[in-house]
């Protein structure tokens, strides 16, 4: 998780507008040369939008987005009490990126790096406005695209990611497979037996 925050007042979102995006780039290419990220997301939200930026703003949720983003996803977003540079923030994130008009926040850009280029863009609107269900909705959001950068790093390395096996209902159903395997080899023990192998 990567708060921006203002430089000051009337200074804008941490650097100037004009410089903001080429500094996001290079804060971008930078996490991916130094292994701290594979993918980056922006969290966009109404300065109205109190849910979100509870969320935000709230060290559970900071943490816990946090901790699932690790080494793969490095999110972005804001971190103002100003209505004005939010919104300011919002118009030169969604025309950089191209996001339709009718498309508004609170909304993520999941996106990569290449070439000091943004590619795989990948737009997902937020609806929940209850706070519990809106967190929800925003961690399923990153846990799929953290899960789909996994994926790509395995198939690069040649591994295969394997489910991890535990709990009693794995453990009963494992007992049970092996089990079966065993009567049925038992079975094909006794038929061959008789049969005089």
């Amino acid at each position: 998780m990567v708060p921006i925050f203002e430089q000051g007042k009337g200074q804008g979102i941490g650097y100037s507008y004009p410089h903001f995006l080429k500094r996001l780039i290079d804060i971008c290419e930078s996490h991916l040369s130094d292994g701290r990220a594979k993918g980056f997301a922006l969290i966009l939200y109404d300065f109205h939008d109190t849910v979100i930026r509870d969320i935000l703003k709230s060290q559970g949720g900071f943490a816990k987005l946090d901790r699932l983003s690790g080494e793969n996803l490095s999110i972005f977003y804001l971190h103002s009490n100003t209505s004005r540079r939010i919104e300011d923030f919002n118009k030169i994130l969604l025309g950089a990126f191209g996001v339709a008009p009718k498309i508004t926040p609170p909304l993520i850009i999941f996106f990569k790096m290449k070439s000091q280029e943004p590619t795989d863009v990948q737009i997902v609107q937020l609806y929940e406005d209850n706070k519990i269900f809106a967190f929800q909705e925003l961690y399923d959001a990153v846990t799929e695209n953290v899960s789909e950068l996994d994926a790509e790093n395995a198939n690069k390395t040649g591994k295969r990611r394997l489910p991890l096996l535990g709990g009693p209902v794995v453990k009963v159903v494992l007992e049970k497979s092996v089990e079966y395997i065993l009567s049925q080899l038992s079975t094909l023990f006794i038929q061959v037996s008789k049969s005089g192998f």
